[in-house]
């Protein structure tokens, strides 16, 4: 069996993985709502290169985040 230097892909996913939970647990850490939650995961939609990933994503989040916009009070400016 030949010697393997470096890592395996497998073993870069699975570090890219914890990566990903460190920083989502520093983020939930931090206190933010539902919303900011929702938020959050749309802007990081709008980086994803994958264009098929982003929709899917964009469009589940759509109903939620609309759903939010119209029960504002009217005159509210949000970014």
């Amino acid at each position: 069996m030949p010697k393997v230097y470096g890592k395996i892909k497998e073993e870069e996913r699975i570090e890219q993985a914890i990566a990903s939970r460190e920083i989502v647990k520093t983020v939930l850490d931090y206190g933010i709502s539902q919303y900011q939650i929702q938020k959050i995961i749309y802007l990081l939609a709008l980086e994803l290169e994958n264009r098929d990933a982003m929709d899917g994503v964009l469009q589940s989040l759509k109903p939620v985040l609309d759903e939010h916009t119209a029960n504002e009070k009217p005159g509210l400016i949000t970014t």
